[in-house]
């Protein structure tokens, strides 16, 4: 018998609409190039993709996250303990997803420290026709937090770790500044608690420390953000006095 010898690389396919048409094989060939042709297109991807700097002006926009007093579902399920060493705890999801250069999730990570409840907790302190504008107030604050750290951060490149260490003020800020004249006042004491908070990159870099002052209530488990400086937001001055209240990295110099 003799043996019939198909062209390499092609089968016959008909069709009652076309019969006799030749399909072409995906052999060999064929593979490589779709290949070489997907590696083409995965290098122009890569190449386009946008840089992280580590400047202050390309800091990621927050207008499409959640706001914070929507997330206490995923975050107030922890506790942290009372203390300096809880507190620290507190900030490391933060700042583990920031080193990950994962906006939402070191967002999510923030609302940690967002008051459960704002209107409640303020109504416990403050007469009830300023509870409206210190809840709207108090969610504006932790928004300013949230980017004055990453302005801080972003001097470093991105994925750089940090750690945080967080001790009591070793005195009162509040005895070179004055509270602003026209402060919201409490109708009772409020327990807020001052710590010095200070950022350090790893490895140790050039602009990759700094701290400061920050006010904290501790509420429900978990120390919430009221500001920070000498005062909690409601009676801080509006143009804080540079000169009178140095950064608290600052060692004093001794005469």
């Amino acid at each position: 018998m003799k043996r019939v010898r198909l062209k390499r690389g092609y089968e016959n396919w008909a069709s009652p609409q076309q019969p006799g048409k030749k399909m072409k094989h995906f052999g060999t060939r064929a593979v490589r190039a779709g290949s070489f042709a997907l590696a083409l297109v995965a290098l122009a991807i890569v190449s386009a993709a946008p840089d992280y700097p580590a400047r202050s002006g390309s800091l990621p926009h927050f207008s499409s996250l959640p706001r914070f007093s929507s997330l206490h579902e995923t975050t107030d399920a922890v506790a942290f303990s009372h203390d300096a060493k809880g507190l620290e705890s507190q900030y490391q999801p933060f700042l583990d997803s920031f080193a990950a250069v994962k906006p939402a999730e070191f967002h999510a990570a923030l609302a940690i420290f967002a008051l459960p409840n704002p209107a409640d907790w303020f109504a416990k302190y403050f007469a009830k026709d300023q509870v409206e504008q210190l809840v709207r107030q108090n969610e504006s604050e932790l928004n300013a937090y949230e980017q004055a750290l990453l302005r801080s951060m972003a001097a470093v490149p991105p994925g750089t770790r940090f750690r945080v260490r967080c001790k009591k003020p070793h005195a009162d800020p509040t005895m070179r500044i004055s509270p602003r004249p026209d402060a919201i006042q409490p109708s009772a004491a409020i327990p807020v608690e001052q710590f010095v908070t200070e950022f350090d990159s790893i490895p140790k870099m050039k602009n990759g420390r700094f701290s400061m002052y920050v006010n904290y209530v501790y509420v429900e488990g978990a120390f919430r953000y009221v500001g920070k400086g000498a005062y909690p937001f409601w009676s801080a001055p509006d143009e804080p006095s540079t000169k009178s209240m140095p950064d608290a990295s600052q060692k004093k110099s001794t005469p």
